[in-house]
């Protein structure tokens, strides 16, 4: 005969009562906003407390991944007048974020009418995602005529067809991703519209229509650019006086830095070119590359991947001096034959980390295939306190390498090493005796070896 099962023991809080629904409003409201709207809608059967707590919230996210295996006009039709259902009947002044994932055609009438409606709600935040593989529509006007809308983010295969008439007068954060745009004048009218543009984003857009995409706008204090990764011959125009952190990621074909970027903090630099032609690619470009550079060489912090060292660095020689720089970030398997160059190029240098396992060695036992400056660089000499190697790399060359840093950095104070994972064997015992033995022209300088 089966045993029956054991009741749990009560304890002595266990008493049977609903402490969740106990809770106020604005509490249990704030729990539901972390809820898509169809899972927030739902906790109405839960009990009469929660019937109409959903009415609410103020934001509203709509998601149509339960009907991808059934997509025609009425489940359109269904999904379009569930979403427009929130959007009228919520319970707030205004909605603070609404947000669309869909794969429907974006041109559709029902689709385009939800939009329409949180505007006409006077919402916050705008957060569309629509389907990447087709080229599903073109944004409705009323996107570009909202009074209230602090937070525009648009991505899929749409077309950003801007209107004549543009009014955002509090947007301030803008991201485009997947985006086409139909003209040279989509950018210029979508600016002269929102004077109070802080953040812009812009990320895979298809620039096929565009000769010359301008990008000036004073109040500007972050840009994240990225082409896509085929060439494009379209010339990228960038005024903007007051950014402060700035992402490029491209080719090195047409850009064009109006001024220095004198209030630059940091820069994360990522030429791409393709593998077949990349000699002749960055070398056709070079002086291009050069006055870009030159724009950015008031930057503080610096992130560099190894093609834009490659089309910084011809020959290994010197180009740039970055007289602000304090930290540099480098990326991919740059030749050390570089390095010199770097140390000389910023003088004011505080904070170096370099990725060990993507160095190039050119001979297989790993001996140091570059010569170290004889002359010890005013950075290492003066200011630079702390390096980081990651993934390291038990090797002779490298080893030289730290021996130098720590022979040489009159004021460093700490030398960090970080292996590719808890079953790397680079950073042995043996390995961490031999740095530990090191003589250190820093007495207050410290070795740390990460642990994961």
């Amino acid at each position: 005969m089966a045993r029956a099962p054991k009741r749990a023991r009560k304890t002595p809080d266990d008493d049977g009562a609903d402490r969740l629904s106990d809770l106020p409003d604005g509490i249990l409201c704030h729990i539901l906003t972390f809820l898509d709207t169809k899972y927030a809608v739902a906790t109405c059967v839960l009990s009469t407390r929660w019937k109409d707590l959903f009415l609410s919230l103020p934001n509203i996210v709509l998601d149509d991944s339960l009907t991808r295996k059934r997509r025609n006009k009425k489940v359109l039709l269904e999904f379009a007048k569930f979403g427009l259902k929130q959007i009228m009947l919520r319970d707030v002044p205004h909605i603070n974020k609404f947000g669309l994932r869909c794969n429907f055609n974006f041109k559709d009438p029902a689709i385009q009418t939800l939009v329409c409606a949180a505007i006409w709600r006077n919402v916050k935040e705008v957060d569309i995602c629509v389907g990447k593989r087709v080229v599903t529509g073109i944004l409705p006007p009323e996107v570009f005529t909202s009074r209230t809308l602090v937070v525009l983010k648009l991505r899929g295969r749409v077309k950003l067809d801007v209107p004549e008439f543009v009014s955002l007068p509090k947007l301030k954060v803008m991201l485009l991703g997947d985006f086409i745009l139909a003209s040279d004048d989509s950018m210029r009218r979508l600016f002269r519209g929102c004077k109070l543009l802080e953040d812009l984003s812009m990320s895979k857009c298809n620039f096929w229509l565009v000769d010359v995409l301008d990008l000036s706008t004073p109040l500007l204090r972050k840009l994240s650019f990225s082409y896509p990764c085929s060439i494009v011959e379209t010339k990228l125009v960038i005024d903007t006086p007051n950014l402060e952190f700035f992402e490029y990621r491209g080719h090195t074909a047409k850009f064009n830095l109006v001024k220095k970027l004198k209030s630059l903090a940091r820069a994360e630099i990522y030429f791409v070119t393709a593998p077949k032609l990349k000699n002749s690619f960055v070398e056709d470009h070079r002086e291009n590359v050069s006055e870009f550079i030159n724009k950015l060489c008031g930057v503080k912090s610096l992130y560099l991947s190894i093609d834009s060292l490659e089309a910084m660095y011809p020959g290994c020689f010197s180009l740039y001096v970055f007289e602000t720089l304090t930290a540099l970030e480098l990326v991919g398997a740059f030749n050390l034959q570089i390095l010199p160059s770097i140390l000389e190029s910023a003088p004011q240098l505080e904070v170096l980390i370099i990725p060990i396992s993507w160095l190039i060695y050119h001979d297989a036992r790993g001996e140091a295939p570059y010569s170290l400056p004889e002359t010890v660089p005013v950075c290492l000499a003066k200011h630079l306190r702390n390096i980081k190697f990651k993934y390291f790399r038990a090797l002779e060359s490298v080893f030289q390498l730290v021996k130098y840093f720590l022979q040489n950095g009159k004021v460093m104070e700490r030398m960090i090493f970080s292996g590719l994972g808890p079953w790397d064997s680079d950073l042995s015992l043996s390995a961490r005796k031999k740095i530990s033995m090191f003589p250190r022209c820093s007495e207050t300088c410290e070795i740390v070896f990460e642990q994961y």
